[in-house]
């Protein structure tokens, strides 16, 4: 494995991604959705001052991890083991889907890195969410989402229900990692109950069985469609 720092050639070809140093090849594409939970969600309130505007900086924080599934970055060791959750609202009005974005990135508080989970959310599902934390009624979250991470190649035909590795790509320069893309499919936020202090790491777990989702399921076809047009959404959304 090429250590951390360093230059990693990357190839792609015909869909298939290598790394330098790893003995794996990578693919896109996999036919099931990547499950997250979410607990210690938080209000925090705020402005920004860009371009001489000030923006409301209000949003969602927490704690996240992926349920049954690993998290890893090609050509890099070690997996998530928490990622630092973020929800914000979008700026786009009318836009129905939520927005994922998936990253690796290190700052001077965490210069070892970090995983991090943004979701960008539709006006009235971000205040639907703010008003629960805000309530006490949302002690757990869970989401589901289809993304523009990679799979092993070996694991492209894994059944469903069975955990699969999933790793963010490698950026051209072949140094850092590059960040994946989702649409987020359901989004749903349930009150504490019994042994829900901290996100569970199970696959056994229904979502169709819980709360109803806001946002609903989105037809697969969509969704490769909507993945090639979610860039312009997330410029958007930043704006």
């Amino acid at each position: 494995m090429v250590e951390t720092g360093a230059t990693r050639r990357v190839a792609m070809a015909q869909g298939l991604m290598t790394v330098e140093g790893s003995p794996d090849r990578y693919v896109q594409g996999l036919g099931r959705s990547l499950r997250l939970v979410a607990g210690g969600l938080r209000m925090v309130g705020g402005f920004t001052l860009r371009e001489g505007q000030v923006e409301d900086a209000t949003r969602i924080e927490g704690q996240a991890q992926l349920a049954g599934d690993r998290l890893m970055r090609a050509g890099f060791p070690g997996e998530a083991t928490w990622l630092a959750l973020t929800i914000r609202p979008l700026a786009a009005a009318g836009e129905a889907r939520a927005l994922l974005i998936l990253s690796f990135r290190e700052t001077e508080d965490q210069p070892e890195g970090a995983y991090l989970a943004e979701i960008y959310a539709p006006q009235r599902v971000f205040d639907g969410l703010a008003g629960a934390v805000g309530g006490g009624l949302a002690h757990r979250l869970s989401m589901t989402a289809v993304t523009s991470l990679w799979v092993r190649e070996s694991e492209r035909e894994t059944a469903p229900g069975v955990p699969v590795s999933w790793f963010l790509g490698v950026e051209a320069d072949g140094r850092v990692s590059a960040p994946a893309r989702g649409l987020v499919e359901t989004l749903e936020w349930h009150p504490a109950g019994a042994g829900e202090v901290e996100p569970a790491a199970s696959h056994d777990e229904d979502p169709a069985e819980t709360t109803p989702d806001l946002l609903g399921r989105i037809n697969w076809s969509l969704k490769q469609i909507a993945l090639v047009l979610m860039f312009l959404l997330i410029v958007v959304a930043l704006k």
